[in-house]
């Protein structure tokens, strides 16, 4: 995939989920912990509105960042973007396993498939 769509893929993405929680933040509380009311579930509201915000933050970067020229800087760009990507899904799908907190299948397969497409197109970049 060239470096331009990849970067532009992997700001969207991020978007996708910066807007679900900004118009939706409830439904992501309330699937996570179904009892959260009260001070609970606005503080888990409020969270949601923060991660929105570094998620701004990231969707900047990576759509910015589809400028780069040389083939070395992009190659390091995909790198940061493809271990990145590869933690969060790694930290999505722990969540089950330490804490008791059901699985979240769309984002473990968005943030997945962008690591694993990214590493890709690392290596076809020449």
């Amino acid at each position: 995939m060239p470096y331009k769509i990849m970067m532009s893929v992997a700001a969207i993405v991020p978007l996708i989920f910066l807007i679900a929680f900004v118009v939706v933040p409830e439904f992501f509380i309330l699937q996570s912990y179904p009892g959260a009311e009260g001070l609970a579930l606005d503080i888990g509201i409020t969270h949601r509105y923060l991660m929105s915000g570094m998620l701004f933050i990231v969707v900047c970067l990576a759509f910015q960042s589809r400028k780069v020229e040389k083939v070395d800087n992009q190659k390091e760009v995909l790198l940061g973007v493809a271990i990145g990507f590869s933690v969060m899904c790694a930290v999505i799908i722990s969540m089950p396993l330490c804490r008791d907190i059901p699985l979240s299948i769309p984002p473990m397969i968005a943030t997945g498939a962008i690591a694993a497409l990214s590493f890709w197109s690392r290596l076809k970049l020449s």
